[in-house]
């Protein structure tokens, strides 16, 4: 019998020490010979400590570089567990017991914890969805061979559709003395490649990396001084066409997901700042003639509307980031952002659609956090330090060893970017939307201060506007039944002509559509043989023609509406029997239309 999830769990448990000590880093797995242990075991444990290690060094599972390389050994250790019989995700049970034996010796793997677990078990999940369905191809082909080795196309086939990496299926097969056709598989490969490299339009970019490297070469890091200042006199290293080097700046260089600062350097309009190769600021311009030389002293100015905005949103990111870990756990990791003046997006980690009470309740606690009106500080410390003091960093961010530490009312993080100095400088914060854009990662796009007032002022405008449209339609459709009423009530007045001893009604209605035809139509073939209605309304020119069920035996409804839609410019028509309708544009033509169908009754 297979053991218990629970079993494999607690096997585990107890040779991960033996496996993942310090002692052994080499990566070759030391037992003793007294210890008997499934082989299974062996693997499950050294790719959990190789998968955790990952993980806690910013690593998160992907289809592509080092994140495919986690997938594969974290699927590597799941395929063992599901063999052994664990029937759900149990990789991540084992954590623990890893963090206890290894944690002191490597604290990044406590600071990592939460994320480590969550990672580990919306992977296991996710693959454990696929893992039947794989398996069951790979039994079915399996079950086919008398000999020759497995298809490299089927091999293709279950790395493409189910992320089954070939050495996986190599590992599953070895088990039953079974070879890949490696060669077919690479050529399956190959194949996806070119299809790939076909359909990829590319962005047309140019890297200008080399020459940002050559640059900081020669003239080293740009000193920022825009912490204390938006305004500083600077000197002019390099002109280029599109963006200015000086020796130190004001502006603050897009990092850290807030967006670089615009403004001017002399006459020189700048949209934007980056920073490059280890510290190098580019005062980026647009197609405007820029006269300043290298050695030029100028004036660099920030443009302190946007600069504000920028830090406002900046701060409320902070604020939002804490909010998110207490409503919807420690687990939350910042992903990245998009810091602007005019708003802020923000990703995180998390495998499901925020509810509104749950996108209610983080607003409420920023919103808090701001009317509370605490201060802004910023200290400069060393990173152990920092993370003493319960300072956290940016999940998978490299830091220096002195960091900038912020705090703002419950939030304390690592962050180079620029803030506030008091919270209530923020206002009021507004999550716009929350979403998927990867799968297990979510974006909350927010705004704050003056934008949550314009945003507010949008969306009364808006509802304005929908309940205004709203309005009319009602009364549109109310004046409709209004007039359809009127003219129901008034069919009496309309009277049938004979036409050898057929009664026949035909009429014109202004400003009538084909839906109020139709029903006028039913009204009056009650009293008619037949009835043929025309109506217009913008331009078009509605006809039906209905035949009353004891003249069926001589009259046809299509029939008799063909050649009268071609009077009035219609195209085509149809219906049954006993009930036809059509279209046309030639209001002109409806009398010669009835013309048509009283010959045709004729």
């Amino acid at each position: 019998m297979a053991p218990s999830c629970d079993g494999v769990t607690t096997c585990v448990a107890r040779i991960t020490f033996s496996i993942c000590h310090p002692f052994f880093m080499t990566g070759s797995i030391f037992l003793k010979k007294s210890m008997s242990v499934k082989p299974e075991l062996k693997i499950i444990a050294d790719h959990l400590r190789s998968s955790c290690f990952l993980v806690a060094d910013g690593v998160l599972p992907s289809n592509e570089g080092r994140g495919y390389v986690l997938r594969r050994i974290m699927r590597r250790a799941m395929r063992q567990l599901h063999k052994l019989g664990a029937s759900d995700a149990s990789m991540y049970k084992l954590v623990d017991g890893l963090i206890r034996e290894m944690g002191a010796a490597y604290p990044e793997l406590g600071r990592a914890r939460d994320v480590i677990i969550e990672t580990l078990k919306n992977e296991e999940e996710k693959f454990r969805e696929t893992l039947e369905k794989g398996l069951k191809i790979l039994e079915e082909e399996m079950a086919k061979i008398k000999g020759e080795k497995f298809s490299g196309a089927i091999a293709f086939k279950l790395y493409d559709t189910f992320g089954f990496p070939l050495d996986l299926t190599q590992d599953i097969l070895k088990e039953k003395n079974l070879e890949v056709d490696v060669e077919e598989f690479n050529r399956e490969m190959e194949l996806q490649r070119e299809r790939a490299k076909a359909n990829w339009k590319g962005s047309g970019e140019v890297s200008d990396d080399k020459i940002f490297f050559d640059l900081k070469e020669k003239f080293g890091e740009t000193k920022f001084l825009g912490y204390e200042n938006l305004s500083a006199e600077a000197k002019v290293l390099a002109v280029y066409s599109n963006f200015l080097i000086l020796d130190q700046t004001p502006f603050y260089a897009t990092s850290g997901g807030q967006k670089g600062d615009d403004g001017k350097i002399a006459d020189v309009e700048i949209y934007e700042t980056k920073k490059f190769a280890g510290g190098l600021f580019a005062h980026f311009f647009s197609d405007q003639k820029c006269d300043l030389k290298v050695g030029d002293e100028v004036t660099a100015e920030v443009n302190p509307q946007t600069r504000q905005s920028r830090a406002v949103n900046h701060s409320a990111t902070h604020l939002m980031h804490k909010a998110l870990k207490e409503v919807l756990g420690n687990s939350i990791s910042q992903k990245g952002s998009n810091v602007d003046f005019d708003g802020f997006t923000f990703d995180f980690n998390f495998n499901r659609a925020m509810t509104a009470d749950e996108i209610k309740k983080v607003e409420d606690l920023v919103n808090a956090q701001i009317k509370n009106s605490g201060v802004v500080s910023t200290n400069l410390m060393d990173l152990n330090q920092a993370r003493e003091t319960g300072a956290e960093a940016l999940f998978g961010e490299k830091y220096d060893s002195e960091v900038r530490v912020v705090k703002m009312g419950n939030s304390v993080e690592l962050c180079g970017g620029t803030h506030v100095k008091n919270t209530a400088d923020i206002e009021i914060f507004k999550i716009i939307s929350e979403k998927s854009i990867a799968s297990g990662i979510r974006r909350i796009t927010a705004v704050s201060s003056v934008a949550v007032k314009e945003y507010l002022v949008k969306k009364e405008e808006e509802s304005k506007k929908l309940l205004l449209e709203e309005t009319l339609k009602k009364q549109d459709k109310e004046i409709e039944r209004l007039k359809k009423q009127t003219l129901l009530a008034n069919l009496d007045k309309l009277q049938a002509c004979d036409i050898n001893g057929c009664a026949v009604l035909a009429h014109h209605f202004e400003d009538v559509d084909a839906g109020a035809l139709r029903d006028i139509a039913n009204e009056l073939i009650k009293k008619s043989d037949v009835v043929a209605l025309f109506g217009t309304k913008d331009d078009k020119v509605s006809i039906c023609v209905a035949v009353a069920a004891k003249s069926l035996d001589k009259f046809d409804a299509t029939k008799l509406l063909m050649p009268m839609i071609l009077e009035i410019g219609g195209k085509g028509g149809g219906g049954k029997k006993d009930f036809a309708m059509g279209g046309g544009v030639n209001k002109e033509g409806i009398p010669q239309a009835i013309e048509v169908l009283k010959n045709l009754i004729k």
